[in-house]
């Protein structure tokens, strides 16, 4: 039983509101898109909706700075195919380790480093 349950058996005269509802993206933007309409009155689509006008408001201005569009759940990572060039055993390890960063730059580790100090390197590396 959630607090919400509890509130209202505690107080019988208590009045009931109606739960939050989580709208999709592709809700949102039909609703947004309706007010965009000339002549449309923002406050009659949120009433016939059932969303505060207020909200619909925040709806319109993340649609026109273009975050409302990129709230969406991101898509399955694509994996990118590898080659092995040689096989890698004890005996024949280099320790050495490069890195490819988006931005172009390759980290080259040679010789033996700590995870530790692997971590805060790629961690100050990534905050430029």
């Amino acid at each position: 039983m959630d607090t919400y349950t509890l509130e209202n058996q505690a107080s019988p005269t208590a009045v009931t509101r109606p739960r939050r509802q989580m709208r999709t993206i592709e809700t949102k933007l039909r609703i947004v898109q309706e007010t965009l309409k000339p002549g449309v009155s923002v406050a009659e689509v949120a009433r016939r909706h059932g969303v505060n006008a207020n909200l619909l408001f925040s709806w319109r201005r993340q649609h026109a700075q273009g975050v409302l569009e990129h709230t969406r759940p991101p898509r399955a990572v694509q994996l990118l195919p590898v080659k092995v060039t040689s096989p890698i055993n004890e005996s024949t390890a280099s320790d050495t380790i490069e890195i490819a960063l988006p931005c172009g730059a390759r980290v080259r580790v040679l010789g033996e480093v700590s995870a530790e100090r692997l971590a805060t390197v790629l961690s100050a590396l990534g905050r430029r």
